[in-house]
């Protein structure tokens, strides 16, 4: 997930759509202010770098948009809240506020709902799809 403030656009990050790609390609036009979430696996992050982009920044919740619940894992467990990977549309609006979220243009990839599900069954059934 990718919020630029520099360009005013967030990049919402599907599952099994090249969003990964879409994050390395996006992230070299970001600036020192915008979100940038981590990328798994570390390979990925490594590519990232390769191709001149920023790595993750900024993407630690501020503590005024914590609830209790929030307070309480970062009490018990010193693990603090923060944006990630994949992370849905009402919680971005959250973390960034109706302000930003209203203002900024917002998008994502979608793929034939077909052609997902069948690279989804490959995926978890760990068959390679044939060409």
């Amino acid at each position: 997930m990718i919020v630029s403030h520099k360009h005013k656009f967030i990049f919402l990050k599907t599952r099994k759509t090249a969003g990964t790609s879409i994050e390395i390609a996006l992230s070299k036009h970001c600036g020192p202010e915008d979100i940038i979430t981590p990328i798994h696996p570390p390979e990925d992050e490594q590519l990232r770098r390769e191709f001149g982009g920023l790595g993750p920044q900024n993407f630690a919740y501020p503590k005024s948009k914590y609830s209790l619940r929030d307070w309480a894992v970062l009490a018990l467990k010193q693990k603090q809240k923060s944006a990630y990977n994949h992370m849905p549309a009402s919680q971005v609006l959250h973390l960034v506020g109706p302000e930003v979220w209203n203002s900024y243009y917002k998008f994502t990839v979608a793929r034939n709902p077909w052609d997902a599900a069948i690279s989804m069954y490959y995926w978890r059934s760990g068959e390679s799809r044939p060409s």
